[in-house]
């Protein structure tokens, strides 16, 4: 059978629900004022009667039966319209006042129908208190419940008329909350449609209200973003490999040709041999390169952080470069605060800082001096690896570490231009801020995050 959309939908069913809630608790409601207010009524008129038989009982006993009679025509007499009502009836069943079809028998409370006077034959009904008087005469005091009965009507009549507009009011919302949360939702579906045909630019909408599905598109927007991002890069990735590797392929090539020449003399074919061996090795170096950088952005060897001391990675980086600083004719110096430790993957922290100081030698020249240095403050620490080199233009500051980003455009130098692009990797992943300054002469590189404590390292 055939349904409109929004009454399919969870947030119509949900909506209703709602009235559905209201509607009981309106009733609820409704039968806890209906009970009370009668409850409170009817003790009111026990009230009355009971003062009533108590001020008639009073005459009796001082005056005896005579004067109880007397007293009720008093009563009776005084105030024709009254809301209270006498009967008496003798032992032989004689009804002295207010004709009763018969007294019930029990004393105590009863509700009962009685004739209304003047009234052809039309019938109330009343609460009375009997009981039986010396002589065997049968006392009854009752008053009339119309008033009673009217209040409950009244109850019975508003509160009906609330709980109908509870569920309509309910529905009508429950449609018009429907029909606003569908049109959102519409409008997210087609431009999530646009975005799986291949329009990584389309973004979902926002209403701007906050609520759950502006929250919702706003995380989707920011990972389209992220992706937008990455295929952005991966482009940049392939054109760059495209261009890296086409010259040395090409070269490759021309020397696999030249070796198949008869004329190749046994010497020069291995002169050959051995430089295609090492093209071939720079491009298996830069294919790995880029998987050690996709490996370190998938984020997977997060799980296996753990607390390392970086004083120690920078300490055995002194040890193992100072020796080569000096085969170049440079300088390599170090200030390390002891003992600081942070969480992290040892092998990868090693590679950040391993780069930083191969760069440093590779591009300061000789005579240059290279400092590594570690400073702590407040909760963090900041690591630098500083030369005295001729330096980069500030303009370049954001292009270093791209992906085979080279300051040399004509690539007459060996590299791949993956180093830093793995130092900016590695650093991510640790959640490490990297930034670029000027030494006066020469780069300055600060490595700045958290740090876990100053204490002996094991």
């Amino acid at each position: 059978m055939w349904r409109p959309r929004v009454l399919r939908t969870a947030n119509f069913r949900l909506a209703l629900s709602y009235a559905a809630v209201f509607g009981l608790s309106v009733f609820l409601l409704g039968m806890i004022v209906f009970f009370g207010v009668r409850a409170s009524l009817e003790q009111q008129l026990r009230g009355e009667i009971d003062a009533e038989i108590g001020q008639i009982l009073m005459d009796y006993r001082d005056d005896g039966l005579e004067e109880l009679s007397h007293d009720i025509r008093e009563r009776i007499d005084a105030n024709p319209a009254r809301r209270l009502h006498y009967y008496m009836q003798s032992p032989d069943g004689r009804v002295v006042f207010d004709p009763l079809r018969a007294i019930p028998t029990p004393d105590g409370w009863h509700t009962v129908r009685v004739r209304v006077e003047g009234g052809k034959g039309a019938k109330t009904s009343v609460l009375l208190r009997a009981l039986t008087l010396d002589g065997g005469y049968k006392l009854a005091v009752a008053a009339d419940l119309s008033l009673l009965h009217e209040a409950e009507r009244a109850i019975r009549q508003a509160f009906g008329w609330a709980f109908l507009f509870t569920l309509v009011a309910g529905a009508v919302g429950g449609l018009w909350i429907g029909q606003r949360f569908l049109a959102q939702v519409d409008e997210i579906t087609r431009a999530a449609d646009r975005i799986g045909k291949g329009d990584v630019t389309g973004r979902l909408p926002s209403l701007g209200t906050g609520d759950d599905l502006d929250q919702l598109a706003a995380v989707i927007n920011r990972m389209l973003d992220r992706i937008h991002q990455l295929l952005e890069s991966v482009r940049q990735v392939g054109t760059s490999i495209a261009h890296d590797l086409r010259t040395p392929l090409g070269h490759l090539r021309q020397k696999l040709e030249a070796m198949r020449e008869d004329s190749v003399t046994p010497e020069r074919r291995k002169v050959l041999l051995d430089e295609a061996s090492r093209q071939l090795d720079a491009i298996l170096e830069t294919f790995s390169s880029l998987l050690r950088i996709a490996e370190v952005e998938s984020g997977s060897r997060r799980a296996g952080f753990e607390t390392v001391c970086l004083s120690d990675i920078l300490e055995s980086l002194v040890e193992v470069y100072q020796p080569v600083a000096e085969d170049n004719g440079q300088r390599l110096s170090a200030n390390i605060h002891p003992a600081l430790q942070m969480r992290g993957d040892r092998g990868l922290l090693t590679q950040l800082f391993a780069n930083l100081v191969e760069n440093a030698l590779r591009h300061s020249g000789p005579g240059s001096a290279i400092h590594l240095g570690l400073d702590v403050s407040d909760g963090g620490f900041a690591a630098t690896v500083s030369d005295t080199g001729p330096g980069i233009d500030a303009a370049e500051y954001e292009n270093v570490f791209k992906p085979f980003y080279r300051l040399d455009a004509s690539r007459t130098r060996q590299g791949s231009g993956l180093g830093m692009s793995l130092v900016a990797a590695i650093a991510s992943l640790h959640g490490l801020s990297l930034s670029l300054g000027d030494n006066r002469p020469g780069l300055k590189v600060t490595v700045t995050g958290e740090r876990l404590a100053s204490r002996p390292c094991h």
